[in-house]
């Protein structure tokens, strides 16, 4: 009993520590791809906002409703879409025109610079919160020459996003003129610091990091409360972006590490990635998700989730665990002793005699000698010394029966496939003499050539029927064996159809080929399979009034299988458009001369050729299913077969 408890014990604390485990990875995961969902989501909303102004501003200008001439409209124009969708900055430049800057104060006002081949120099005019024109002049803010040289040092012949120094995105779209040169340039700048409001406002664990990352290494935004860019400024340079392998952020630094030590450059990260890394006695899961736009856009996403926080519980359970099964051990142990005296000379004496039992199993009774100072292993005994005489008789009459049930069904099926025999040959002369009077037609009416067709297809009908009784009762008793060689599906199939093609004609029916396009072999026996593909498309003739049939062949894993080193199994679908299946009747397909209910008597069968088909499928080690949705919706009869290696 204490060994029993020490093996559960463990058993289940390990058992609990790896569901627990399991459970906090999954876990993980999931927070990992909610969080990466949410930012991506965010990321495509808000910068979405400036390439739709953009565009909306180049459509505008093409079409010319916009004009450097009518300068005071197009900076109505620019404050209006700068209130509506909280642009830092908007601007526009045309080569032979000049320039035009519309700027957001800090105070809700704005500011708007133009600049003509006639002006000298930048003309500066205030605009009030309410979009009012004010009377000033001043020069051009040197931050705000950032983004007219930015576009100088690169001028754009596609959209595209561009990195200021100052950290912000500007969205930058070329105008061309009706002759497709490039006619000037527009651009909005974009601010980057809500989206870092926006990652420290997600619900990560404790010590949880995420943050977006360009290829080039430099920290975009990040869940950490220090400041992204670095505040010291020298003399005439501005903010810069920070390096993400100098962020303050220790967390930060490491999942840098990891991804340049992985992938060797942020560049080479393609695709979602999840990576673990350890910091500090605490383990981290990482996943890294790449964002790219039609613009030019290529970020790395990454989120990074320490699992210790998560173990804490599953630690904390493990020692309850393991506090309970030393208090049971102890107790067990106690009790284990008393039980011990109390029990173990009746059960000894109760296994001797038990095992004298089991030395003469051919005795009918075996009394079990038993000491009456224990009453319940008393009755136990002889309790099982009835239960021991009543067993042995059943087994003997059951024995019995089972030898006589084995016997009349040999018999039985020696019987049918007798009378199968029996009575193939005398219908074989039917049928030739039916045949030899079709041959004259000139001494029959037409009603008489009628009968005749039809009593010869009746004799046809009959004697496939006593050939499926052979065939059923040769596979039950086991004589028919199965000679499994490399067979050509393809050609097979060709064979089958080819024959069959005088009834489709008959029935005005379609049929599809879709082979699977590489020779495809399967291990069976060749006249078993053709036999097998006959039956199907047999009765996928004979229950489609009209529509179509297809015959597909494909390869697929093998079902219930994980190793990969396994040849996979051949997939072999007959589909018709015909009357179907209703799902409760699917199941009686496979057992002989099963009836379906609501199947036309017309185009009722024997319930035979399904029987035979999936009994030959199992000796050849191939699986079939049938499948429909129910009455008039088709059906579809599916095998599998190992393929040939």
């Amino acid at each position: 009993m204490v060994l029993l408890l020490l093996v559960f014990t463990t058993a289940i604390g390990f058992a609990s520590y790896r569901s627990g485990q399991r459970t906090a990875e999954e876990f993980t995961i999931q927070l990992q791809n909610e969080v990466s969902r949410h930012i991506l989501q965010y990321l495509g909303g808000y910068l979405a906002t400036p390439r739709q102004v953009t565009q909306t501003n180049a459509a505008a200008l093409s079409l010319e409703r916009l004009t450097l001439e009518d300068w005071q409209v197009m900076g109505s124009y620019f404050w209006e879409q700068m209130q509506a969708f909280e642009i830092q900055t908007l601007f526009y430049s045309e080569a032979m025109e000049g320039q035009l800057l519309l700027s957001r104060q800090e105070d809700g006002t704005a500011r708007l610079y133009r600049n003509t081949e006639e002006m000298d120099e930048w003309n500066m005019i205030p605009m009030s919160r309410q979009g009012r024109f004010l009377p000033a002049s001043e020069d051009i803010p040197r931050s705000l020459m950032e983004i007219l040289n930015q576009v100088a040092m690169q001028p754009a012949s596609e959209p595209l996003w561009q990195h200021l120094p100052s950290g912000n995105l500007l969205a930058i779209a070329p105008i061309y003129g009706p002759t497709g040169d490039l006619r000037g340039t527009l651009g909005v700048e974009t601010d980057i610091a809500p989206v870092g409001s926006f990652l420290r406002q997600l619900t990560l664990s404790q010590g949880g990091q995420a943050f977006l990352v360009d290829r080039q290494g430099e920290l975009i935004a990040s869940s950490a409360p220090q400041h992204l860019r670095d505040e010291v400024s020298q003399e005439g340079s501005g903010r810069e972006l920070m390096d993400v392998l100098n962020s303050p952020n220790s967390t930060i630094r490491t999942a840098a590490n990891v991804l340049l030590n992985e992938f060797g450059s942020l560049g080479n990260v393609q695709g979602t990635q999840i990576l673990a890394f350890s910091q500090a006695n605490r383990h981290y899961s990482m996943q890294v998700t790449p964002l790219r736009d039609e613009w030019g856009l290529d970020w790395l996403v990454v989120v990074a989730i320490p699992k210790t926080e998560f173990m804490e519980p599953i630690w904390l359970n493990l020692m309850i665990i393991g506090v309970l099964g030393l208090i049971a051990t102890i107790t067990a142990a106690v009790m284990g002793c008393q039980l011990a005296t109390w029990l173990s000379q009746p059960l000894r004496q109760l296994t001797k005699s038990m095992a004298q039992l089991g030395r003469r199993s051919g005795s009918v009774t075996i009394p079990l000698v038993v000491d009456d100072s224990s009453q319940e292993v008393g009755v136990l005994g002889k309790s099982f010394n009835r239960l021991a005489l009543r067993f042995q008789t059943t087994v003997a009459r059951l024995e019995q029966e089972n030898g006589a049930l084995r016997e009349t069904d040999r018999l039985k099926d020696l019987y049918l496939h007798n009378l199968a025999e029996e009575f193939r040959k005398p219908i074989e002369e039917a049928i030739e003499r039916v045949q030899g009077l079709s041959d004259r037609p000139h001494e029959y009416s037409q009603q008489d050539r009628r009968d005749l067709n039809r009593l010869r297809k009746l004799g046809q009908r009959l004697l496939e029927l006593m050939e499926d009784i052979s065939d059923l009762t040769q596979i039950h008793s086991g004589q028919m064996t199965p000679q499994l060689t490399g067979v050509e599906l393809e050609t097979l199939l060709d064979e089958v159809v080819e024959a069959h093609r005088p009834l489709l004609q008959e029935a005005n029916l379609d049929l599809e080929r879709r082979d699977f396009p590489p020779p495809l072999r399967v291990t069976a026996d060749r006249e078993m399979l053709k036999q097998v593909l006959e039956i199907i498309l047999e009765n996928a003739i004979q229950f489609t009034e009209d529509g179509s049939i297809t015959v597909s062949t494909a390869i697929s894993a093998p079902m219930g299988r994980t190793s990969y080193h396994e040849l996979p199994e051949a997939v072999i679908a007959i589909s018709d458009s015909g009357i179907g299946i209703d799902p409760q009747q699917q199941e009686k397909l496979f057992q002989p001369f099963a009836k379906i209910e609501g199947c036309p008597e017309s185009r009722r069968g024997p319930g035979l050729g399904l029987a035979i088909a999936a009994n030959l499928v199992s000796l050849m080690s191939g699986k079939i299913f049938v499948d429909s949705e129910g009455c008039g919706q088709g059906t579809t009869v599916t095998i599998l077969l190992p393929v040939s290696s």
